[in-house]
């Protein structure tokens, strides 16, 4: 009697692959330093593609301009917010354990969370339309100074520290093990860190700016003269995306530096 082979199709290899990435027992998430990395490899690739796509998307409206200085208040980098479910749309649950899903979920929420309150709560007082000092009747259309994300400022900016993401994932965390905290430790402060860098590397460009009311030409008026009450729109944040590599080196080093001594 013949033995028929048994062939492995690409589903039955991706199955493999995926529970070799994280175990089905929930006390063995992360017991091994493999795991650990596979694990933040993975969110760093999750989290960039997702950052790249919202950071192409943003726009800047309703910006109050006041003679040569634009002011933007919350709620003014409109939609869309950064999710969790952008964040997971290409996380690929196959194989995992509900553990191993619940973590990556925990990380992506935190983000989301943060981000959510930065974004709705950030303000900047003094964005330059240089054209708004000297006008007359009204302002002519005209794109802000780029400023840095970082010279403006946000509540939410303390959402998106070290301490309050890592704290946000420690109360979803699916095991209280040592190994999940550690990874979440490791995910929390290099989020906060390339977040920061983000920040400074990061500009507010394009806000175009028209409308209120300017003094009247002389001799009639006083002007040309200070804009007031004019509008700007369609601006946003144009630079460098969040740093992929940073942000993998950096979990990396807080994991390598806590290996246990048998992994």
């Amino acid at each position: 009697m013949k033995h028929k082979k048994f062939l492995m199709t690409p589903m039955i290899l991706l199955v493999m692959l995926s529970a070799s990435i994280v175990q089905d027992d929930q006390t063995e998430l992360f017991s091994t330093g493999k795991s650990r990395e596979q694990f933040a490899q993975e969110m760093a690739v999750l989290i960039t593609k997702a950052w790249k796509s919202w950071q192409d998307r943003v726009e800047i409206n309703d910006v109050d301009v006041e003679g040569s200085r634009g002011m933007l208040m919350p709620g003014d980098i409109s939609e869309p917010v950064l999710t969790s479910e952008e964040i997971l749309k290409s996380f690929d649950k196959v194989g995992r354990s509900q553990a191993g899903i619940n973590a990556a979920k925990a990380v992506a929420d935190a983000l989301e969370e943060g981000m959510r309150l930065w974004q709705r709560g950030y303000t900047h007082s003094n964005i330059p339309f240089p054209q708004g000092a000297s006008c007359s009747y009204t302002m002519p259309p005209s794109n802000n100074v780029p400023v840095l994300v970082s010279s403006g400022t946000s509540p939410g900016d303390s959402a998106m520290t070290e301490s309050a993401l890592y704290n946000y994932m420690l109360y979803r965390a699916p095991d209280d093990d040592e190994d999940v905290l550690v990874v979440f430790r490791a995910c929390a402060k290099s989020i906060a860190l390339c977040f920061r860098k983000w920040k400074e590397s990061c500009s507010i460009v394009g806000i175009l700016a028209s409308g209120g009311i300017a003094p009247q030409p002389a001799p009639l008026g006083t002007g040309p003269g200070p804009v007031s009450g004019a509008k700007g729109s369609g601006g946003k944040l144009i630079g460098p995306y969040l740093d992929g590599d940073l942000l993998l080196d950096n979990m990396l080093k807080y994991l390598r530096g806590h290996r246990k001594s048998v992994s």
